[in-house]
């Protein structure tokens, strides 16, 4: 049986983003540590989700902006740990983390103001709160749930399967809860749900590959 060779890229830059990491999630929980284990748990209850809409809480609050930015940090070490498995050319370092994550934080930036843009240009943010507020909910989620498995596959002999197996399983258990979780909006307002696929997901991503490609 042939070994995988496991991808090593435990260097200084790595441990000192990690670190960086912990320090943000230790400001997130003095902040409002209730808000962040309601986040850790948000794949298991409906309500945590349900209330965010309630509350109506504006994302340029110092809670949020931290959660993004400690997001945006844990998606772009994954990105960059996975680099090599498409473009083995490639080598792994602070270069290639500091390109990955200057473009996902403008990609994932631009896609959430072209959403936030159409949606009041359309006049369907009403009809679509609940769904945005799921989407982006489980998006925090999944970056708090991933994050030690992230550190534990970077620092042991695991494959990097592991991280696509579980990044995968995240993945797909978010998208089944937000559309099991709005099947009665779906239903019930098909038609905006529609609009709101076409005009805010689709049409900013082929917005965003066409300034960025």
């Amino acid at each position: 049986m042939q070994a995988i060779e496991r991808i090593d890229i435990s260097n200084n830059w790595l441990t000192i983003t990690f670190v960086v990491a912990l320090v943000l999630l230790v400001v997130l929980k003095s902040l409002n540590k209730q808000k962040l284990y309601g986040y850790v748990g948000a794949y298991f209850q409906k309500g945590f989700i349900v209330n965010k809409v309630k509350e109506k809480t504006s994302f340029f609050t110092g809670f949020n902006l931290v959660l993004y930015v400690f997001s945006i940090l844990v998606y772009a070490i994954f990105l960059t740990y996975l680099t090599p498995l498409f473009l083995p050319e490639l080598t792994v370092d602070f270069n290639l983390f500091v390109k990955v994550l200057s473009i996902g934080f403008v990609y994932i930036t631009l896609f959430m103001v072209l959403d936030m843009v159409f949606c009041n240009v359309l006049e369907v943010q009403n009809q679509l709160t609940y769904f945005v507020a799921a989407k982006i909910g489980y998006f925090y989620s999944a970056a708090l749930i991933f994050f030690p498995f992230l550190i534990a596959v970077m620092y042991s002999f695991l494959s990097i399967y592991w991280l696509l197996g579980i990044f995968g399983i995240l993945f797909v258990l978010g998208v089944v809860l937000t559309f099991a979780n709005n099947k009665n909006l779906i239903i019930s307002k098909l038609f905006y749900f529609i609009l709101y696929l076409c005009a805010l997901e689709i049409a900013p991503l082929l917005i965003i590959y066409k300034i960025t490609v």
